[in-house]
């Protein structure tokens, strides 16, 4: 036996027969030596039947694998590893068997593995995919066997990274939100098993012994938050977050309900089919302080990310029976009653036309169909480097001891679910990276810059258009980029004259008046 598993979680997650094992914890709890281990042995059992897959987010990653499986080919393993640094690489053995490790990077690369057949599929360090719902969703069409071996699929990961929300919500919550018992093994509606086998540093007897000072390093991680996340395995921490959301600080204790009488009242909307849409509703105190009292989160509720895939005029009554039931909206009539009064946000693209059957785009808005319904939006204030610096302003938590001029009711798990786990862009730090779940992010933005907090529209603006210009000369070569600094200067001389020039003819007339 040329691997072997250690005895405690490695074990469990080596022998577990569910369809689909989450291996997760700790830094250093053995998890990717795991997935290359049950590979192994699949091999070793299976031979020739066996064809196995393992995954990474970038071909760089699989550094640690190649020397892995180097060195147990060279302690006499009888497998040969094919392939470069930034290519698929395949291990073919003596019997006949094999497993490639290979990069997807996109979601539309799993398209690429249609036709395939795997007997066993990893995916290493899950979190790190943002698309990592659809990405399972898809690959499960490739897990198959005639031969009749037990297909399954594997995952593995730290808590933190863009993914991250979309592997608790599927291992470790349900979809009302509660918690899910690490260790027990659920079934769903289809019949499939999965579960969450949590891993530990102290699990890794291995590592521990030979390399006694490793524990002594992570306990040194002066960030609490990645001490908490690498050494706990604490899965209620994020890293790299965006925001600093709380729920302990954010989340209202004690819910106000009803909502008080002629309370502004707002409703933010961000449009979704294939992707989730998203709807909040908020009131808002004296201090300008909004509350997200209540939401609409139109996932699948089995894939993360992925739409419920319904129409306008659907969403739209979904819209006004919530608000009957909250007691905005005449039971009757469905008009809203006087002192309940709703001020509708959505994108400004939800006023573009669709296209028809015929092409050409004239067909109706989202706008035209929801206002058919009595639901009249307003184009709300998408400017993306303004709304990220007002969401975080609204986010901050006050030296005084008063609460953040936003808070959340425990109802909104959507929001509190998915707002901690963005990730900023890893090109424009004055953004979040779009291809994650933000959609709640991009509805709730709507009444950020409805009602706006330390705001200066000039000095935002001109702060945008700098960083914009300066963005665009970084680009540049540097022939380029003195031709443009030599332009910048020329310009700026010219606004200064211009300046000069105008100061003095407001004097000349000045001068002409007191005459």
């Amino acid at each position: 036996m040329y691997w072997k598993p250690q005895e405690g979680p490695q074990l469990a997650a080596c022998t577990c027969p569910c369809d689909v094992i989450f291996f997760g914890g700790t830094r250093g709890g053995g998890k990717s030596d795991t997935i290359l281990g049950r590979q192994i042995r699949g091999a070793e059992q299976y031979g020739e039947r066996w064809n196995g897959l393992i995954i990474r987010k970038k071909f760089k990653d699989f550094k640690e694998f190649r020397r892995r499986i180097d060195e147990l080919i060279h302690a006499g393993l009888p497998a040969i590893r094919v392939g470069g640094e930034q290519q698929t690489n395949t291990v073919k053995f003596g019997n006949g068997a094999s497993f490639i490790f290979t990069a997807i990077g996109h979601i539309e690369i799993t398209d690429d593995f249609i036709g395939h057949q795997y007997t066993e599929i990893d995916i290493d360090e899950a979190p790190n995919f943002h698309f990592i719902g659809p990405m399972i969703d898809k690959l499960k069409g490739s897990m198959r066997s005639v031969h009749g071996i037990p297909c399954q699929m594997i995952l593995t990961g730290n808590p933190g990274g863009p993914g991250a929300s979309q592997v608790k919500l599927m291992f470790m919550q349900d979809a009302q939100g509660n918690k899910k018992v690490p260790g027990q093994i659920y079934v769903n509606d289809e019949g499939e098993t999965t579960i969450f086998i949590k891993s530990t540093l102290d699990d890794n007897k291995i590592l521990c012994e030979g390399d006694p000072k490793y524990v002594q390093r992570l306990r040194s991680i002066k960030d609490p938050m990645l001490r908490r996340a690498w050494l706990e395995g604490d899965w209620d921490v994020f890293i790299g977050q965006a925001f600093d959301f709380y729920e302990n600080v954010h989340v209202v204790k004690d819910p106000v309900w009803p909502i008080p009488d002629f309370a502004p009242l707002y409703c933010t909307f961000d449009w979704g089919f294939g992707k989730p849409f998203s709807v909040g509703w908020w009131w808002v105190d004296n201090d300008n302080r909004v509350y997200r009292f209540n939401e609409w989160y139109g996932w699948n509720g089995e894939v993360p990310d992925v739409g419920m895939r319904i129409t306008d005029s659907v969403i739209a009554q979904g819209m006004i029976e919530r608000e009957v039931k909250m007691g905005f909206r005449d039971s009757g009539t469905k008009q809203l009653f006087k002192h309940r009064q709703i001020t509708y946000l959505c994108d400004p693209t939800s006023f573009n036309k669709k296209p028809d059957y015929k092409g050409g785009g004239q067909g109706r808005s989202t706008y035209e169909e929801f206002n058919d319904f009595g639901i009249q939006f307003r184009p709300g204030d998408a400017n993306r480097e303004l709304k990220i610096r007002q969401f975080r302003e609204r986010l901050t938590i006050p030296g005084d001891g008063s609460d953040p001029m936003m808070m959340v009711y425990p109802a909104c798990k959507h929001f509190i679910r998915t707002i901690p786990s963005l990730c900023v862009d890893d090109y424009n730090p004055e953004d979040v990276d779009t291809d994650q779940e933000d959609h709640v992010y991009d509805e709730s933005c709507h009444i950020c810059m409805a009602r706006p907090v330390n705001y200066d529209p000039d000095i935002s603006k001109a702060d945008i258009e700098r960083k914009q210009k300066e963005k665009q000369a970084s680009e540049l070569d540097n022939i380029s980029k003195a031709a443009w600094r030599e332009h910048a200067e020329i310009v700026e001389g010219l606004e200064e004259d211009l300046a000069m020039r105008k100061e003095m003819v407001e004097d000349f007339l000045q001068n002409l008046i007191d005459l």
